[in-house]
């Protein structure tokens, strides 16, 4: 297959020229030559640049770091935005909200966990991402304020809409930071630790506030989230670096000037809040590059399989409350069943997201040093099957009242499947995106 390598590679400005740094096999969209055949070592793809600002030549130490505070980040915002379900009964006695009445609300606020990346995505990528992580806690945290005080019914749904435009960043955010930090066969480690980071909080959220609500009562828990969320705040204003860089004007610029000389950001200029980036489209343009991209299969299928699997984390959350009030489940114990798609989740995060790194290489090193992007599709044969037999265990089998241990099971086989899912979906996306349109490799977010 030597005879078969490319020796064009596209650069991130969308020119061709002569080497070997980010080559592509060319015509066959996301395939690139991922391992030299000289020296066998991995080729660093996206190329950096010699800025000691690039996220990409951060020390692993500081790429943790950051790593981190979007950890707690999407824990808490995962759990903000899904612990609620758990409240539902304690809200209906003392709100008079029927459950179909909530779950109406809940379904809005689903809505704009979706529609509000409209909003926030051109804002990450025009102004950096430090902002949207801000502003975005903020107006969640504003939203549990808004729920803990609320007399009517009409209040508290308002704060669950409030909640999902505030939270929907957590969705695609963290992704867009691990693009900004990690070469591409490094970033099946950092989705593991930011799918990671959106199942824990979502499943260990419910454990906590069926306690909460038994001992002190449920507007407890907003309260908590809300000092919870303003304490992230905090964190990511004094704590978070940006990781957006203008790539684009880097390597734009003639190829001998040496840039290592710059010297690094110091920590105030680090809080800069707003960070103007180079982006080639208006932001009207960004802003609808998102409808655009449905003229894509590729873009589909990432949507949907990444959809079906937040829409079944989600239904989960908030269906757990009317399947398990047939078994007279009280509060806490209404939470602990999230203990089993936790557990199923942890057992197979590294599969879908470190493991095929690992794969990748190796796949790569067996072709040649030809990395195709299909490699990462392999565990979803093993999370499809069990997926679809989970879903039939919790919905049917609740449906038909079987043991209380069945849905559970099913749940943990759901759980199980969700970090496949999402980390093999954004894990293809940047790869298979630039197979469109060169110029929107920065919108592979959307």
């Amino acid at each position: 297959m030597n005879d078969k390598k490319s020796k064009v590679f596209r650069k991130e400005g969308g020119d061709y020229e002569q080497g070997s740094i980010g080559d592509v096999v060319e015509g066959v969209p996301g395939t690139r030559i991922l391992i030299e055949d000289t020296d066998a070592e991995i080729i660093l793809l996206p190329r950096p640049t010699s800025s000691p600002d690039d996220p990409l030549n951060w020390s692993w130490r500081r790429k943790y770091i950051a790593q981190a505070i979007v950890f707690i980040w999407a824990f808490m915002l995962g759990a903000a935005t899904l612990s609620p379900a758990v409240t539902y009964a304690s809200v209906m006695a003392e709100l008079g909200a029927s459950t179909s009445y909530l779950n109406i609300g809940a379904a809005l606020a689903l809505l704009m966990l979706g529609l509000g990346n409209l909003v926030f995505n051109p804002l990450a990528l025009r102004f950096g991402r430090r902002p949207v992580y801000l502003f975005s806690t903020l107006i969640s945290a504003a939203a549990q304020v808004v729920a803990a005080r609320a007399q009517t019914k009409a209040t508290f749904i308002g704060s669950r809409i409030l909640l999902g435009f505030g939270a929907a960043p957590f969705e695609q955010l963290p992704a867009l930071t691990v693009d900004d930090q990690f070469f591409i066969h490094q970033r099946g480690l950092g989705l593991s630790i930011y799918t990671l980071a959106l199942t824990t909080g979502s499943f260990l959220g419910p454990i906590a506030t069926g306690f909460v609500i038994d001992s002190m009562g449920w507007r407890w828990v907003y309260w908590f989230y809300a000092i919870f969320l303003f304490s992230v705040a905090a964190l990511v204003f004094f704590a978070l670096e940006e990781t957006g860089f203008p790539r684009r004007t880097y390597q734009q610029t003639d190829p001998n000037e040496t840039r290592s000389s710059d010297p690094p950001k110091t920590y105030l200029q680090k809080l800069q809040l707003i960070t103007i980036l180079p982006v080639p489209t208006s932001l009207y343009r960004t802003a609808t590059t998102p409808i655009l991209l449905l003229t894509s299969p590729i873009i589909w299928w990432c949507g949907i399989m990444y959809g079906f699997a937040v829409a079944w984390l989600t239904i989960m959350a908030y269906e757990s409350t009317t399947i398990f009030m047939t078994y007279n489940f009280s509060s806490s114990a209404l939470g602990l069943t999230n203990i089993a798609p936790l557990i199923g989740a942890c057992l197979v995060i590294y599969l879908g997201g470190a493991g095929t790194d690992r794969f990748m290489v190796f796949k790569a090193r067996r072709n040649a040093g030809i990395m195709e992007p299909e490699t990462r599709l392999y565990s979803v044969f093993f999370a499809g099957p069990i997926m679809a037999a989970g879903l039939i265990l919790y919905g049917v089998g609740a449906a038909n009242e079987i043991h209380w241990a069945g849905p559970i099971i099913g749940m943990g086989m759901i759980g199980s499947a969700l970090p496949i899912s999402a980390e093999v979906a954004l894990g293809d996306r940047d790869s298979e995106c630039d197979w469109m349109w060169d110029d929107v490799r920065d919108f592979a977010v959307d």
